[in-house]
């Protein structure tokens, strides 16, 4: 995998997507920068050791000159991926334009589905919900608003939470792909 030195990603859970976008793009994040590194699993932090990645701890509710370190003010990209906290107005005053997030819901057919725990109305309604899918979003203010700049969809043939889970996870993943193969793209 090679890592963009213009990339830079924030997350709150364990890494899993950006290592799963490193496999099928053949691009990592140059810098990681996390407000959880204990839900990082040890053999997700050797996979980004081994891939020289930066990985820089914030407290879990960062304070505006957290998320403006010298390492994340000379990206160019910053991908959200599960983090979990309100990013400051400033931060998007600077990045404006250079901030994607990764929603696990298709807040375009059903906006209703913006913000936390879309999954679980999406696994227990899914007469309601007939199509699930993942979009990724320009990041502004106001929570998962952004214009979407990529979307997959799917059948929402969810048999159990477990496999719901996986549905979004592939969906997501693709939606990165298209992503990064047709919208953001890195020099070679």
């Amino acid at each position: 995998m090679k890592k963009q030195d213009s990339w830079g990603a924030l997350i709150s859970q364990t890494g899993s997507e950006i290592i799963a976008i490193g496999k099928e793009t053949g691009y990592l994040p140059s810098l990681i920068v996390t407000n959880n590194i204990k839900k990082i699993p040890e053999k997700n932090m050797e996979i980004f050791k081994e891939n020289n990645i930066d990985i820089q701890v914030i407290s879990f509710r960062p304070i505006l000159d957290e998320y403006f370190s010298q390492a994340l003010m000379s990206k160019t990209l910053i991908t959200l991926h599960g983090y979990l906290r309100i990013i400051p107005k400033a931060f998007f005053r600077r990045f404006e334009g250079k901030i994607y997030n990764g929603h696990p819901a298709l807040i375009t057919k059903y906006p209703e589905l913006k913000g936390l725990n879309m999954q679980e109305a999406i696994i227990n309604n899914q007469e309601k919900y007939p199509i699930c899918g993942s979009v990724i979003h320009e990041v502004i203010p106001e929570l998962d608003s952004g214009p979407v700049v990529a979307e997959v969809r799917t059948e929402n043939i969810s048999m159990n939470k477990d496999h719901a889970y996986a549905l979004l996870r592939r969906t997501s993943l693709e939606s990165w792909k298209h992503f990064f193969k047709n919208i953001w793209k890195f020099p070679e």
